[in-house]
């Protein structure tokens, strides 16, 4: 079975329970590709966060933008009329200036979809990590209800 396979065999099960599917892996090691493949094979919708960063959402005050985020980006992934979604480039919205408390954002999104992200961080004592460029910790989220799947 190859990870393109491998990957929809992880979905199917992904939605009989929590909705988020997180493709982990090194960097280079394909997530994103095997993402696109994916979504290419089952007609999923593919969507680059940075499209979810619109003039609206940035109109916001910064400090209320993690309180609007959910239900704009909800509104904008419903047009779409797509039951599964696959969020790439997720680190895009762990910008400190967008106010985005990712893990409860992806929580709200999967009761309306099935969630697919790459993380673009590592995993530590059973958490998901991502740091910032100066190497100091930025973001750390538990998996728990999220389906974890590794690229090799």
């Amino acid at each position: 079975m190859n990870q393109v396979e491998e990957l929809l065999k992880v979905v199917e099960e992904a939605q009989a329970g929590g909705n988020v599917v997180v493709v982990t892996g090194k960097p280079g090691s394909g997530k994103s590709k095997v993402l696109r493949e994916a979504a290419d094979i089952k007609k999923w919708t593919y969507v680059d966060c940075r499209m979810l960063i619109s003039e609206e959402f940035l109109a916001i005050p910064a400090a209320d933008r993690g309180l609007y985020a959910p239900d704009m980006f909800a509104e904008i992934l419903a047009s779409y009329n797509a039951e599964v979604i696959i969020l790439d480039r997720l680190q895009t919205l762990f910008v400190p200036v967008f106010h985005i408390n990712t893990d409860s954002l992806m929580r709200k999104l999967s009761k309306k979809f099935t969630i697919i992200t790459a993380w673009p961080g590592y995993i530590e004592n059973g958490n998901l990590c991502y740091e910032k460029f100066d190497g100091t910790e930025a973001i750390r989220i538990s998996p728990d209800g999220f389906k974890v799947w590794n690229v090799e």
